[in-house]
This record gives C-alpha cells, sequence and structure tokens, in this order.
C-alpha cells in the first residue's frame, strides 16, 4: 500500500496519529520516543509483511551511522509501550533471519475514508466496536466532517507549534554505568551554552532546568513552574565506542512531541554532539542566525576529546558548590589545557574555580584572584566572544582590583554577547549594589530571575539589595522564601540573621547564625556575624569567646581582616578595628568593597578614618 498517505492507523483499541505524532489507547495518549514512534508508524503502514532489518535502518535513520542494537532498543520500546510480548506477539512479531513483522490487523482513514488492511495469513479479530462507530459517523455526517477536516488541515499547516522559551534538562544516563554522569550533565549544559547565544530564543538557566532531574517529567509541570514553551529531553547510551543520545523536544501547553531525533558519535567524537543538536533544533525552530551565530555554533571548541572530557569533568565539580569542588574542578580544568593550550573554555572555567574559592573563603584574595584575572584575560585572547570569561573578569575587577567601571563594563559586555547568561545579571547587580545603585540593581536581579526561576541564590539576592537599602521586613520576606526553597543552605539562613539582627530582633538573629554554622562549611562569615550580634546586644562575653575561635582560625585558613575589624567595632575598640581595615586594604581583602553598603560597618561610620577609606577604595560617600 501506499502507505504515507495514511494519516490515522488504528490497531486493537489503539490510535497512531501521525500528523499530531500520538498513540492514544482507548483515546488516552501512551508515552513513546520519537525515533520508536517513527518506527511504530513505518511498521503500521508495512502491516501484514515482513521488512528487513536495512530497510528499516534506512528508512529510520536515514544518513545517520547507528548500531543495529538501536533498532533493538526502539522495538523493545514499542513492546512495552503495547504490553505486547516477544514469544507470543499480539502486534510486533520477529521474523528470524529477515526482520519485523507487524502482525494485527490495522485500519486507515485516509481523505476521511477508512481503509482495512489485512494480514491474510493471521487469525485475528474484527475491528473494534469504536473503529466501527467511527466509521459509522464519518458515512452520516461525511459532508459535514469534509468541511472541517478542511478547516482543521488548513489550520494544522499554517500554525506551528511558536516556541520562544525552552528549557534544557539534565539528560538521563542510561549506560548503566554511574562515572558517566558527568558526561551526561556535561552535554546538556554544553547543549545550553550554545543555545542561550541564539537570537530570539529564551534559555532557562542550568540551575533551574537542572532540579528535574526525574526520568520522566510531566512537560506541563516544568512549563508552570518555571515558564516555558517547551523542554529538551535527552537520554545518553553507549555500546562499546559509540555513544547516542536520544533528544525529545515537548511542548508544555500539552505534552505533546514537537520534534525528535537521535544523534550518535563515536565516543572520540563526543563533544560533537552538542552541535549536533544545537543545529537540529535550530533548523526545526527555523531560527534566522546572524553570519558570526551560524560560525559560533559550527565551531568546535577543542578538538582533543580528552580535553572536552576534562572541561565537563571540571564544571561537574565546580557545579557541586563546595571547597573540594571548587578544587577539584580547578584540576581537572588545568588538565584539559595541558592537553589543549588553546582551549578557551577550559581557562574560562579556570578563572571560574579561583573566583569561587577567593569567594567562599577557601583562597586568600591576593593568590587567588590574581590567577583567575589571568586565566579570564587568556581565554578571551582565545575568543574574546565568550561571556562566561568576561563574566568573571568583571568580577576580578569588582573584588580585587575594585575597578568599579571596568567591572560594569565587562559584565554589560558579557550581557550582550549572551542575553540569557543569568550569572553575568547576578553579577551585574552586585556592582550597582556595592554603589548604592539598588534600583539598577534590582532591575538586574529580575532579569536574572527570569532566567532562572528557581535560583534560591536570586532570592537571597534580591533579599540582600533590600538589606543594604536597610529595608529589613522585605528582605526578611524573601529570605524566608529562600529557606523554604533549601531549608539546607547556610546562606539562607545566614542572610535572615542578619535581616533579623537589622531588625533589633537579635534572639531570632542569634538562632538562624547557630542553624547556618553547621551547614557552612568553615565559611567566616557566619561566625563573624554571631560574634557581631552578640556584640552590637550586650553579650561580650559571648562575642569575644567566638572572636577568639576566629582568630584562631588565621593560622590555618584564611579569614578577611575586615570581618574581624567589623567585630571590633561592635566591642568599641575603634584603634584594632582600623589596624585590620589597612592589614585588609594591603591584602585586597574582598570584605572592603561591601564598605558602603554593609550594616556591619555602621559601628565605624562616625569615625573620620572611615571615609578616607572608602575613597581609596573608589567608593564615594
Amino acid at each position: 500500500m501506499d502507505g504515507e498517505e495514511f494519516q490515522k492507523i488504528y490497531f486493537s483499541d489503539y490510535e497512531l496519529d501521525a500528523h499530531r505524532r500520538q498513540l492514544l489507547k482507548s483515546d488516552k495518549p501512551v508515552a513513546l520516543n520519537a525515533k520508536a514512534f517513527d518506527l511504530l508508524l513505518f511498521l503500521t503502514r508495512n502491516a501484514g509483511r515482513a521488512v528487513s532489518k536495512d530497510e528499516i535502518l534506512n528508512s529510520i535513520w536515514k544518513d545517520q551511522f547507528v548500531e543495529e542494537s538501536n533498532l533493538a532498543v526502539q522495538i523493545s520500546a514499542i513492546r512495552k509501550a503495547l504490553g505486547d510480548k516477544t514469544a507470543e506477539p499480539r502486534f510486533l512479531a520477529t521474523i528470524p533471519g529477515k526482520g519485523y513483522q507487524f502482525v494485527a490487523e490495522v485500519s486507515s482513514i485516509k481523505d476521511d475514508t477508512v481503509e482495512d488492511i489485512r494480514d491474510d495469513t493471521a487469525n485475528v479479530e474484527p475491528a473494534a466496536p469504536n473503529l466501527r462507530r467511527r466509521s459509522v459517523i464519518i458515512a452520516a455526517a461525511g459532508v459535514v466532517l469534509l468541511f472541517f477536516a478542511s478547516f482543521v488541515v488548513i489550520r494544522f499547516f499554517s500554525v506551528s507549534p511558536t516556541i520562544k522559551s525552552i528549557a534544557v534538562l539534565p539528560f538521563v544516563n542510561q549506560t548503566g554505568q554511574p562515572e558517566p554522569e558527568y558526561l551526561s550533565d556535561g552535554l546538556a549544559e554544553s547543549v545550553i551554552f550554545l543555545l542561550s547565544r541564539l537570537p530570539n530564543l529564551r534559555v532557562m538557566s542550568r540551575d533551574s532546568s537542572f532540579r528535574f532531574r526525574e526520568a520522566s517529567i510531566d512537560a506541563k509541570s516544568v512549563g508552570r513552574e518555571i515558564g516555558v514553551d517547551a523542554i529538551l529531553t535527552g537520554r545518553i547510551f553507549q555500546f562499546a565506542d559509540t555513544v547516542s543520545i536520544r533528544t525529545e523536544l515537548v511542548s508544555t501547553e500539552d505534552n505533546s512531541i514537537i520534534w525528535g531525533e537521535q544523534f550518535t558519535r563515536k565516543l572520540s567524537d563526543v563533544e560533537k554532539l552538542q552541535v549536533d543538536i544545537a543545529q537540529s533544533i535550530t533548523r526545526e525552530l527555523k531560527i534566522k542566525l546572524t553570519a558570526p551565530d551560524e560560525q559560533f555554533l559550527k565551531r568546535n571548541q577543542t578538538d582533543d576529546h580528552e580535553a572536552y572530557q576534562l572541561y565537563l569533568l571540571g564544571r561537574y565539580h565546580l557545579n557541586r558548590l563546595t571547597d573540594d569542588g571548587f578544587l577539584k574542578g580547578r584540576d581537572n580544568f588545568r588538565r584539559a589545557i595541558e592537553k589543549d593550550p588553546d582551549y578557551a573554555l577550559a581557562y574560562a572555567g579556570l578563572a571560574d574555580s579561583y573566583n569561587m574559592l577567593c569567594g567562599w573563603g577557601a583562597m586568600a584574595p591576593n593568590e587567588g584572584y590574581p590567577l583567575a584575572k589571568g586565566a579570564a584575560l587568556r581565554a578571551l585572547e582565545l575568543d574574546e566572544t565568550l561571556a562566561e570569561a568576561h563574566t568573571s573578569l568583571g568580577i576580578v575587577k569588582l573584588f580585587y582590583d575594585a575597578d568599579w567601571v571596568g567591572a560594569e563594563k565587562d559584565l554589560t559586555h558579557a550581557i550582550e554577547i549572551n542575553p540569557n547568561y543569568s550569572i553575568a545579571y547576578q553579577s551585574q547587580s552586585l556592582v550597582f549594589t556595592l554603589q548604592g545603585r539598588f534600583d539598577e540593581a534590582k532591575l538586574s536581579l529580575e532579569r536574572s530571575r527570569e532566567l532562572d526561576p528557581r535560583s534560591m541564590l536570586n532570592l537571597v539576592m534580591t533579599g540582600t539589595v533590600f538589606y543594604f537599602q536597610r529595608r529589613p521586613s522585605q528582605a526578611i520576606g524573601l529570605y524566608r522564601q529562600a529557606v523554604e526553597m533549601d531549608p539546607n543552605s547556610g546562606l539562607a539562613h545566614w542572610s535572615l540573621g542578619n535581616a533579623y539582627l537589622l531588625s533589633n530582633r537579635d534572639n531570632e538573629a542569634i538562632a538562624e547564625y547557630q542553624k547556618a554554622i553547621p551547614l557552612s562549611g568553615d565559611s567566616p562569615d557566619e561566625p563573624a556575624s554571631l560574634a557581631f550580634a552578640y556584640a552590637v546586644g550586650g553579650n561580650q562575653d559571648e562575642a569575644r569567646i567566638t572572636l577568639d575561635g576566629l582568630k584562631r582560625r588565621t593560622s590555618g585558613s584564611y579569614v578577611p581582616p575586615s570581618l574581624i575589624a567589623s567585630i571590633y567595632g561592635a566591642l568599641g575598640e575603634k584603634d584594632k578595628a582600623f589596624d585590620l581595615l589597612e592589614q585588609g586594604f594591603r591584602e585586597r581583602d574582598s570584605v572592603l568593597v561591601y564598605l558602603k553598603v554593609d550594616p556591619m560597618f555602621d559601628p565605624l561610620r562616625s569615625d573620620p578614618r572611615f571615609p578616607v577609606l572608602q575613597k581609596r577604595i573608589g567608593l564615594f560617600p
């Protein structure tokens, strides 16, 4: 038969809709991945005859290199969806030495008529009753149906899904081995990196997208929660030295599959999979690209397979957000650069590692920030279009160089290059906040929240703008939301404690600090705030006990001098406080950039030495 003309195919109590790409059972959707759907459609259109494996591979995987095992995977998926058994097939039979045959009775709708295609050798039941009723309705109301069918066909072919926003979910590792988890996460993050550069497409950040890790996810729920038109899912399989990713673009309006494809590469070419996927989505969504955009999509960041895997492993560790993760990330980026000295993204990752080590207090600013700056500059020498490297450089200029103009320029340029890079907006908001430009900071964070609506950090940072504005009630509301989102976040509890202290709710502040300390590892910020709270509350004994503990830490790890200075300020010992602030100035203590706005420096603001120090840092009163 000329099966390509049949748009709806019926067998047993199933309906296969070729146009809507849906499999229904008794009018209820049956989950089926894109390639399995294509294969089932091909087999039902060829019902009653045995089709060879070569014929299937040439039809379903045309112009693609695939292993025969891929076909077996899809056959298994079809049987599982239909509840069929290999030994006693009701629908799909294996023909030894040949291929497969769809053995059930099939009926198809073509041009509002019903045709029966029967396997003459099969002993099967007549067409299902619901199909008979469908035929009677068609016969009784042919003219009316013809009118409406014409209208529907015109509507269907003239209107295609408009996808303006997308979330790339973490790819599912189906290799059966735990080790490639970094590969599945890393490839998904690489696709985000490429898609985020495309014009007229809003791409959710990694943090919001990667919260949806379930193997089976409801696209409509994701759409409601983070506000996207579609989600991209992927499943990774590995066969010997070959890696395959089965991808689907799913509408969040109705869970329908918009597009699906399987991509296969040799393990040695695995870095090219991200480009394959991004280019296919670009074609599917009919995104018009400029010449630089096309060049960016086609360009491989590295041709060294080992360097790419080390880069993915570095990002995997960096995203753990722990001191150990930052160190392991740094080491893997270094090894990637050893493999490929011209790998720009690896240098950008190395810059991020040093910035995080300094920002989280695991490395002294004088040690880490110059290394971060060098790595960022080298990344930009190799690829000036990397928003990540411009952002890293902006952070160094802000927290180490106190170069406010340069930091703002770099971060603004990063956003111009990649308007979907939420971290650049967060960093830009810090430049504005620390200069007292609070309204601009809120606008930057609003844009960041659009790209990363499930980010706890965005809530905290927005709350902190209100905190620095001396508007604690608004800050408390946002910090409480952050705690609800992540009760185990030391950052959220510490921030809430700060807002309580600003509201003169000392006991509640101390309680939050005490919760934050065991959740924050070796961070010195939380015990410093606890000591400060004791001091301003008049409990000098507890303040000095906590202060002594912080001072003992300085022999084995880095503690910003300005933190200890703030405690001495609250204790009324201003000379000691300013001696430590001078030490911090010499060491490029990054906490000093908060001098203009942070309430922990309030006990020192009336001293004439304070505005002098502000001006030296470039922060004018």
